[in-house]
């Protein structure tokens, strides 16, 4: 067999297995495995959110603040979807819960986020633009019960397990892990001025 024909009938086997890729690739077989392959996106918007209420009942039983919960503020101006609400010196934060799994994708200016997971897409509204009318609906409970100048604050804490947030990190969103290194700053130390008891009072009675 001459050097020439060897060649030949390689460049044809590889002909042949790069056809047999390509086919399988598009055949239907191919994508229904994908299919079978891709899960439900589960709607755990709860999804251990205990965790977080249980760093800030620690925080706060340290640092004599208090915690809020649950937050039951509506009023004239908004409602706060909010899962509890950290009362100290510096201020108040407001704390939502997601338990969204898989990867986050989305800008502060956007009016839906996207979650991937198991395969799978779907849109959410932008839980920062959720948590803005939360801090008006707090500001407005305080301002109803005549508190002024206290600063309220909202972030969002994603709670689901391995969960990958591909967002800009000056957003106000932290990740369970991050949320506690962000609890331990110097921003909670600030001395506002905050009459503690009285404003959890005018927060809770709403």
């Amino acid at each position: 067999m001459t050097p020439e024909l060897i060649i030949q009938i390689a460049a044809v086997v590889v002909v042949i297995a790069i056809f047999g890729v390509a086919v399988y690739l598009l055949s239907p077989a191919r994508k229904t495995e994908k299919a079978a392959k891709a899960g439900p996106i589960p709607d755990d918007e709860h999804e251990n959110a205990e965790a977080v209420l249980r760093q800030l009942r620690r925080y706060a039983a340290t640092n004599e603040f208090r915690v809020v919960e649950p937050v039951r503020i509506e009023n004239s101006k908004a409602s706060a979807d909010l899962d509890a609400l950290l009362v100290g010196w510096f201020g108040v934060l407001g704390v939502k819960c997601l338990g969204y799994g898989g990867t986050i994708y989305g800008q502060s200016s956007d009016a839906e986020w996207v979650q991937e997971m198991n395969g799978q897409r779907r849109m959410f509204a932008n839980p920062l633009k959720r948590a803005e009318q939360s801090a008006r609906a707090v500001r407005q409970a305080l301002f109803e019960a005549k508190i002024k100048n206290v600063p309220v604050e909202t972030v969002v804490v994603f709670t689901g397990k391995k969960t990958q947030l591909a967002l800009p990190r000056s957003c106000g969103h932290y990740t369970i892990e991050q949320f506690s290194t962000y609890l331990k700053s110097v921003h909670f130390e600030e001395d506002k001025k905050v009459e503690v008891e009285p404003v959890a009072a005018a927060l809770s009675a709403k």
